[in-house]
């Protein structure tokens, strides 16, 4: 046996704990330990000269987070907020940086998923700012966000000022 049958081998999960996030038009897929809390809608501060799908800055645990709408990020008009309407904490994967966490309006309640290679297929598309890949689990239709290029526009927004 060699120095290297002996070294351990890293399997992929065979299954990601994820959620479906409900916007407006489609769905955010992200993985569970990415969602901090769900929060009820509230009238964010409002930001000067900020670009349309920054919607303003929330009051979280201390913290000033941006309040983004993804569905303007990604070019399509603001939705409509309904009583049904949610904020998703979400963590921006750099709990170090300036901006570890940031918010996003939701349509409606975000649903567990189990997301295994099998059910999980990439579509064909161009990619709009803040997403990272368009898929389909079990045919139904999701984005999986860039989180790291969403908290980069907003920390240049914020640094604009």
């Amino acid at each position: 046996m060699s120095g290297l049958d002996a070294l351990p081998t890293t399997e992929l999960p065979q299954e990601v704990s994820s959620l479906l996030l409900p916007l407006a038009d489609g769905h955010l897929l992200v993985p569970v330990d990415t969602l901090s809390e769900i929060i009820a809608l509230q009238s964010p501060v409002s930001a000067f000269d900020a670009p349309d799908w920054y919607m303003g800055e929330l009051h979280w645990r201390e913290l000033r987070l941006p309040l983004v709408s993804f569905e303007v990020m990604r070019g399509n008009p603001m939705p409509v907020l309904r009583s049904n309407c949610r904020i998703a904490v979400l963590s921006s994967g750099n709990g170090d940086g300036d901006l570890p966490f940031f918010a996003v309006v939701l349509q409606g309640t975000p649903r567990l998923v189990r997301v295994t290679p099998e059910e999980l297929v990439a579509r064909e598309g161009e990619c709009a700012m803040g997403e990272l890949m368009h898929v389909a689990l079990s045919g139904e239709l999701a984005v999986i966000p860039d989180l790291s290029t969403i908290e980069e526009v907003c920390l240049e927004y914020r640094n604009r000022r």
